[in-house]
């Protein structure tokens, strides 16, 4: 491109020289007034206009618009030049000034090229960040792991010192090898320590020298002595007349609700017995629609109660059922005023047996504070549920011992009616002494 500047006294004059040198290609790029000569420094010269022009040696300048395509006829776009810089409109849909248009196309070139690297820039440090983000979240969990695991170790080691020092005090007591490994078997699944040494104990008194020393005749030996501990109900069983009616209570999430649609499933299915269902726990909307779902699909009848006046009046409708089961909100055992409106309602009600439903997770601390507050009102037996979740089942026969409560029933998963099983001796004692090898 070649660019160069011409003065005149006025415009047309300034455009004769551009026209004469550059020719009807030119361009004019800007027009200013400047001094003339005359005087000192031409501060006293004459006005005059100074036209700054280019020409487009290489024909990549210039477009159809206000200053007109080098392409067009050169008089047609001299005559367009004039027009310009007299400052008349551009004829109706000229489009946009060429120069204009290819330097706000170099811009946007030139600004993505810059925005390119800075974008890449700014991806990379999202990328950073996230990667930062997970990096700080994993490190949050690894804390919450390693907490765990140092609570974990804390315990097991106290356990560990625990078992030395009464594995130290039966050695010292001469404990036979075999009598002292099952008493650690006892105690690592959960059983109070001193229930594990009254065991062994009285086993030491019972065994022959020469039996002693066969380890599953010591072990048939304690699966015995355990048997005449535990108590079952063996099941529901159905009395001669009238029905039979079940209040499953127990502390909130140990799964209640799901027990009551098990327990009245097998009742329906496998015993041929007519069922019917009564729920007053009212405070969970999801409960009532649960049991609504299994009483649609068994085809059972549901009553849904809020107080002991409309219990009355659901069992008075259902005298004609074998089985009713009650379904019954979950109370917080240190909760005075639960307990207290739990016993109003099924107070005075003879006919109505309670089932105490507890989970085999809970701590054997809480399952004693538990059993001690419901066991105020007339607990009949008593319904374990959550086996699947549970790794040790001492907190079962420590239950039997302590409470000498028997067991109705254990629940080993959600599936309806499939995991749940009429509690034996056999399987509670295979729990805990692992007997079948299963």
């Amino acid at each position: 491109m070649q660019i160069k500047r011409y003065r005149g006294a006025d415009m047309a004059e300034a455009l004769q020289k551009v026209k004469e040198e550059l020719g009807a290609e030119a361009i004019i790029l800007s027009t200013r007034q400047v001094r003339g000569g005359g005087g000192k420094f031409g501060l006293f010269g004459k006005p005059l206009l100074e036209v700054t022009a280019a020409r487009d040696m290489d024909g990549s300048l210039g477009a159809n618009g206000d200053i007109p395509d080098p392409l067009a006829p050169p008089e047609n776009r001299w005559n367009r030049i004039q027009a310009f810089l007299r400052g008349d409109k551009p004829p109706p849909g000229a489009r946009e000034n060429g120069l204009m248009r290819q330097i706000m196309a170099k811009n946007r070139i030139e600004t993505r090229q810059l925005l390119t690297p800075l974008q890449d820039d700014i991806q990379e440090l999202k990328e950073v960040l996230h990667a930062v983000g997970d990096a700080h979240r994993a490190t949050l969990r690894e804390e919450e792991d390693f907490h765990q695991m140092r609570n974990d170790l804390v315990e097991m080691r106290q356990m560990m010192h625990r078992l030395s020092s009464n594995s130290a005090g039966l050695r010292e007591a001469n404990l036979p090898e075999n009598l002292l490994v099952l008493y650690q078997q006892l105690t690592f699944n959960g059983v109070e320590d001193k229930f594990a040494k009254r065991l062994v104990e009285e086993a030491v008194k019972n065994i022959p020298g020469k039996e002693m020393e066969d380890f599953s005749y010591v072990k048939i030996f304690l699966a015995r002595m355990l048997m005449k501990i535990v108590r079952v109900t063996g099941g529901i069983q159905q009395p001669t007349e009238g029905r039979k009616i079940l209040a499953l209570v127990g502390p909130t999430g140990v799964g209640k609700t799901t027990s009551v649609a098990k327990l009245a499933s097998e009742q329906a299915i496998k015993h041929k017995r007519k069922v019917s269902l009564i729920t007053v726990d009212t405070f969970r909307i999801a409960a009532v629609e649960q049991l609504k779902v299994y009483a649609r699909i068994m085809g059972l009848s549901l009553s849904v109660v809020t107080g002991k006046a409309e219990l009355k009046q659901a069992l008075a409708d259902t005298m004609d059922s074998d089985v009713v089961f009650i379904d019954t909100a979950g109370r917080s055992q240190r909760d005075s005023m639960q307990m207290s409106e739990l016993r109003k309602l099924f107070g005075g009600e003879q006919e109505i047996e309670l089932v105490l439903t507890l989970s085999t997770t809970t701590k054997d601390s809480d399952l004693t504070d538990i059993t001690r507050r419901f066991g105020e009102m007339p607990i009949s037996s008593v319904l374990f549920t959550k086996l699947d979740e549970s790794t040790t089942y001492g907190s079962l026969i420590n239950h039997s011992i302590r409470f000498k409560m028997p067991i109705g029933y254990l629940s080993t998963g959600q599936k309806v009616p499939e995991d749940l099983e009429v509690a034996t001796k056999e399987r509670l004692v295979d729990l805990l002494l692992n007997i079948s090898g299963a």
